[in-house]
């Protein structure tokens, strides 16, 4: 008996092979051995992204072995005599003094230190820190560090200091990932993450650089331009009532603005996906507890719309200051208020810029960010290339 394949079975032969074929074209694009999907990490300096960077060494690199961490061991505990140092030397011109008079050869002996800290971290050295870190006078001078320059992980490691101060301490993953050491020149890490089954499966290289984002070292992005297929670019939400480390009359949000135009506009950067992690929400949410208000430093804030909560109000009005700098203002008006991400079409060239809500400290939140990331990579490079 003979078979007459109908215009039915000749159709799902077609898609079979259509299928196949796109299957074999996939797996070219996404799984050669010799080419990596390259994501470039921007943002001004202290934003974050070293951070991101350290996530992906837990999260896909195994973490960090334990030479690794004895090595962070120094910078944490600078980390601890920078911040006391710095909280001490800005009291007298805030107008603050000591609480308890007991504190004030603790205070002379930091201070005569300068910034390089003591010969030793001794036990004499602890106890200075301690005793004034529990003076309401230098606490009071903390709450204002948004008026000087200080690092976030102040509290987190003045907090732990008999932890820190142990001969046999080894740095926990979130001490090391608080960690504050200056990125210079770029750095790059290089790991490898499963692509979903829906995308031809197996395993995809990744290379993603950090380059410093103080202003400085800025000349250095152009070098690693090209080739590179997503930006990420990192936003530091709480520090809207702060002002840069290397110029102190320009405030931080605003200096990320002016940066986020000039990569959006980039000649070399245009064929790159964008997405933008509106990092530190954890530190926006406790200043916006303690009564600090986006409002004082960008004024369209006290006409923004939403009605939500203060923490939620305020994220949504720094994404929208990002979204009116890629769209004209109409369009980004149409865009659902919960939403974290949209498709943002110029009249010029479609294009497509994704924002989410991070705390890059959260390993569980950076785990659950990069899953969505990682989709939108790949979608983006297959449409890019014809295949998706």
């Amino acid at each position: 008996m003979r078979i007459v394949c109908g215009p039915c079975m000749q159709a799902r032969d077609e898609d079979a092979d259509y299928s196949k074929q796109l299957d074999r074209e996939i797996k070219h694009w996404i799984r050669p051995y010799d080419q990596a999907i390259k994501l470039l990490l921007l943002g001004t300096g202290e934003s974050g992204k070293t951070t991101i960077i350290k996530q992906m060494k837990i999260l896909h690199v195994q973490g960090f072995s334990q030479s690794e961490r004895i090595e962070k061991v120094k910078y944490i505990r600078h980390n601890v005599y920078e911040s006391i140092h710095d909280i001490l030397f800005n009291m007298a011109p805030l107008g603050i003094s000591l609480r308890n008079p007991k504190n004030h050869d603790a205070y002379r002996f930091i201070l005569k230190c300068g910034p390089d800290g003591p010969p030793e971290y001794n036990e004499e050295y602890y106890d200075f820190v301690r005793s004034l870190w529990k003076d309401s006078g230098v606490r009071e001078c903390f709450r204002r560090s948004n008026e000087y320059q200080l690092i976030d992980s102040a509290e987190y490691f003045l907090d732990r200091l008999d932890l820190l101060q142990k001969s046999d301490y080894i740095p926990s993953d979130a001490d090391i990932l608080r960690c504050r050491q200056k990125t210079t020149g770029i750095q790059k890490i290089e790991f490898k993450v499963k692509v979903p089954k829906s995308m031809a499966g197996g395993v995809q290289d990744f290379w993603m650089f950090d380059v410093g984002g103080q202003r400085g070292e800025r000349k250095k992005w152009i070098q690693v331009f090209e080739g590179i297929h997503a930006i990420w670019f990192v936003v530091a939400c709480s520090d809207f009532d702060q002002t840069l480390r290397e110029d102190n009359s320009q405030n931080r949000l605003k200096e990320a603005l002016v940066l986020f135009e000039d990569v959006w506009q980039s000649r070399f950067l245009l064929t790159a996906g964008l997405i933008v992690f509106l990092n530190k929400q954890d530190l926006l949410e406790r200043k916006i507890s303690a009564g600090r208000s986006v409002g004082d430093y960008f004024p369209a804030y006290r006409t923004y719309k939403p009605e939500a909560d203060e923490h939620t109000r305020t994220k949504l009005f720094i994404r929208s200051m990002f979204a009116d700098l890629t769209t004209k203002k109409q369009a980004r008006q149409n865009m659902a208020a919960s939403a974290e991400r949209f498709r943002v079409v110029e009249a010029s060239r479609p294009r497509e810029c994704y924002f989410h809500f991070t705390t890059a400290t959260d390993t569980d939140n950076v785990r659950t960010v990069f899953r969505d990331v990682h989709q939108i990579i790949l979608t983006h490079i297959l449409t890019n290339i014809g295949v998706y």
